[in-house]
């Protein structure tokens, strides 16, 4: 056997092999072929199905993007809607879209639901459907793909109403617009339809109309005269006027309403339901009146017609300002909220509550004076290296920079000088003063400084005490000095015996220096001598020798230096 022959042989099987197809005579009997993504997930199940069926069942695919806003219109018996093959933002559409739903419903903000689908946009290309109804409606879209997954719904649009079909247009409907030049002739017009009876005697006269004054589709110049008068442009906007009363109403349906025949004038904002958004109208004293600007009313919590109401101008003679306040239309004594008033020599903002027995919070402001009261002031200023509470007086100021007072008693006061005036105790990690230093105690974890410190208590601090003058009926403590007592029983007589005295607690940093004093009327005599050694700022030794062996107190003081 040629070895070399076979082996360049089976090398050639093997890359025909490479270049075939790998699947071209594979089989799938009664079974599927699953596909998984990089997680895991399952995404396709390709050939036998769980009821028997053989298909491709894409699952689980990531949902759509959403389309684009729809565009919809009126239409002769409900509305037409449309999609245009595009989708939110410019996103692209996806391999696995399957359609675009179609939503409507009479009802504004309303989600999707299979209760709100009326038809499907199954083209990506996009297309316009028709919804039958009878009364006007808002569309929304929404996407899935083959997996079933809805994309987010689109912002809806409308309400458009439908159009009317054949025996369904109501009184009023038809408008100049609708009817062509030349439509009505004489076989539609009824003889003598228009009569003199429509027209009072002299109601139209030589004054009233000048000679070109009825032109066409015009009337110029002259006087109409008579108790009302309407306007209808065709297109939903109408002009009406009877006895004074101006109402202008917009195709959107809103209104305005002018009428100088109440009392005082009003201008009142009406939304298309008919709910008053806002007014304006006439205030006071009508030889000295103001305006009021108020919103239409509105419900929190059991008061169901709040106002917010703004009045300016005079309100009566002597009196004038503007205020902002919020009143109960039904009992305009009855406020709740933020108010803010300017007057001719001070501002105000306040917040009231007229059921409330607590007082008013009130800050307000005079020349040259604020005033908050029955209020608390609570400052959070921002990381600053600015002063939080910055007071500066001008030159030749005499009065004190601060003064606190509690039921109008002296509590606390900076005086123009400098110097701080406390009734109770005064506390601080260090405190430096120029001026004086008075209180019931003075108490610092660093040092107290100052040019004269005067206390009926005591002066403490763990730093140094600096002063030209330190005065106290208390007492001085120090965290650099500290004394005490030791009692020692020599060993034995003539012999020097020490005892050991801890917790000193002199401020790091310092170097600690000791004396000691035996607390005996024997000195000299029996005592021989008393002696400290190993001082540190945390513990010491202290000596006695005696010509006994009698217990004897020894007194000590160490000072940091």
């Amino acid at each position: 056997m040629d070895i070399g022959r076979e082996l360049a042989a089976i090398k050639k099987q093997l890359a025909e092999l490479q270049r075939a197809a790998r699947l071209s005579s594979a089989s799938l009997d009664d079974t599927a072929l699953l596909v998984r993504d990089s997680t895991g997930s399952l995404r396709a199940v390709v050939g036998q199905q769980g009821d028997g069926t053989t298909a491709v069942n894409v699952v689980n695919g990531a949902p759509p993007p959403a389309p684009a806003t729809p565009t919809a219109a009126p239409a002769l018996g409900g509305v037409s809607a449309g999609w245009d093959g595009l989708f939110a933002d410019g996103a692209i559409i996806p391999l696995d879209w399957a359609r675009v739903e179609v939503h409507a419903s009479p009802d504004t903000g309303f989600t999707p639901t299979t209760d709100t689908l009326v038809a499907t946009i199954e083209t990506a290309q996009g297309g316009i459907v028709y919804i039958p109804s009878t009364v006007p409606l808002y569309v929304r879209l929404q996407a899935r793909n083959t997996s079933g997954a809805p994309s987010d719904p689109t912002a809806q649009v409308g309400p458009y109403a439908p159009k009317p079909v054949a025996g369904e247009i109501g009184i009023g409907e038809i408008t100049e617009t609708l009817i062509a030049d030349g439509a009505v002739t004489t076989p539609k017009v009824y003889a003598n339809a228009i009569t003199t009876a429509l027209l009072a005697a002299g109601a139209v006269d030589a004054v009233a109309l000048k000679a070109d004054a009825i032109t066409g589709k015009t009337i110029t110049g002259g006087t109409i005269n008579g108790a009302e008068f309407h306007s209808d442009d065709g297109a939903g906007g109408l002009v009406d006027i009877e006895n004074g009363t101006v109402v202008t109403t917009a195709a959107t349906g809103w209104k305005i309403l002018m009428d100088p025949s109440q009392a005082l004038p009003v201008i009142d904002f009406l939304a298309p339901g008919g709910a008053t958004a806002g007014s304006i109208n006439g205030t006071g004293d009508p030889s000295q009146p103001g305006l009021n600007i108020s919103s239409g009313p509105f419900t929190d919590g059991a008061i169901t017609d709040w106002r917010w109401v703004t009045r300016s101008g005079a309100d009566g003679p002597g009196v004038n300002g503007w205020i902002t306040t919020r009143v109960q239309a039904s009992n305009p004594s009855v406020t709740s909220g933020g108010t803010l008033m300017l007057q001719p020599a001070a501002a105000i903002l306040a917040v009231v509550d007229s059921s409330s027995p607590d007082p008013s919070t009130i800050l307000q402001i005079e020349p040259g004076l604020f005033i908050l009261d029955e209020g608390r002031m609570l400052l959070e200023p921002p990381v600053s290296s600015s002063s939080t509470l910055y007071i500066t007086a001008k030159t030749g100021h005499t009065g004190n920079l601060i003064r606190a007072q509690v039921n109008l008693v002296d509590r606390f006061i900076v005086s123009a000088a400098g110097a701080v005036w406390a009734a109770g105790s005064v506390s601080a990690a260090s405190l430096a003063a120029t001026g004086a230093v008075t209180g019931a105690s003075v108490a610092a974890t660093g040092a107290v400084t100052a040019a004269t410190v005067t206390t009926t208590g005591n002066i403490t601090a763990t730093g140094t005490v600096t002063g030209d003058n330190l005065t106290t009926t208390g007492t001085l403590t120090a965290a650099n000095v500290k004394a005490g007592r030791v009692n020692i029983t020599p060993s034995a007589a003539n012999t020097p015996t020490s005892a050991t005295v801890t917790g000193l607690g002199i401020p790091a940093g310092l170097t600690p220096r000791a004396v000691a004093c035996p607390s005996s009327g024997a000195p000299g005599t029996q005592i021989l001598g008393v002696s400290t050694t190993n001082v540190t700022t945390t513990s010491m030794l202290v000596w006695l020798t005696r010509t006994n062996t009698t217990a004897t107190g020894v007194d000590w003081q160490v000072i940091g230096i």
